[in-house]
């Protein structure tokens, strides 16, 4: 009995330093925005993917066509922040209703333009899907749904939904 309660406090003993030998788990490194939306455009794309059970072939070449999409579309998503930022200054200002019907006229274009690049994107992606594929994509919720039908989400940027 003895020799058994020594063994119990020394495996205790050890265990618990064991346990406070460890170090500490580094704090986390703070992801920026674009981090942060490059990770979920990561895995949105990976549940499609799966989803549609696309071959490593099929995916590489949605991803070169996203990516692309993404890096025409750049200066017009910017050119986009930079006119919301003009739509608000105006109305703080008390600028003309002309004036604001300009700069939003100029933000429709710019959106347009956008929409075009990141539907002529998916239109590439859809092409390379196999019938059964494309079947399975037109019956997909969510965030692919929108990628197959046009139901995009505002505010991401042309190409943004891989």
């Amino acid at each position: 009995m003895k020799t058994s309660l020594v063994r119990f406090v020394g495996m205790a003993a050890l265990a618990s330093g064991m346990m406070f030998a460890q170090a500490p788990a580094p704090p986390a490194q703070p992801q920026s925005p674009a981090q942060r939306w490059q990770q979920r455009r990561s895995q949105m794309f990976d549940r499609m993917a799966a989803q549609l059970n696309l071959t490593d072939s099929q995916k590489q070449q949605a991803q070169s066509i996203m990516q692309s999409a993404r890096e025409s579309a750049r200066p017009l998503t910017q050119q986009i922040r930079q006119n919301r930022l003009a739509l608000r200054d105006a109305v703080k200002a008390g600028k003309s209703d002309a004036d604001i019907d300009q700069l939003a006229a100029s933000t429709g274009s710019l959106m347009g333009q956008a929409t075009a690049i990141r539907t002529k994107a998916f239109a590439k992606v859809y092409a390379l899907l196999t019938p059964e594929q494309r079947t399975k994509a037109d019956q997909l919720g969510g965030h692919s749904r929108g990628m197959f039908r046009g139901d995009h989400e505002h505010g991401h940027g042309a190409g943004s939904g891989s």
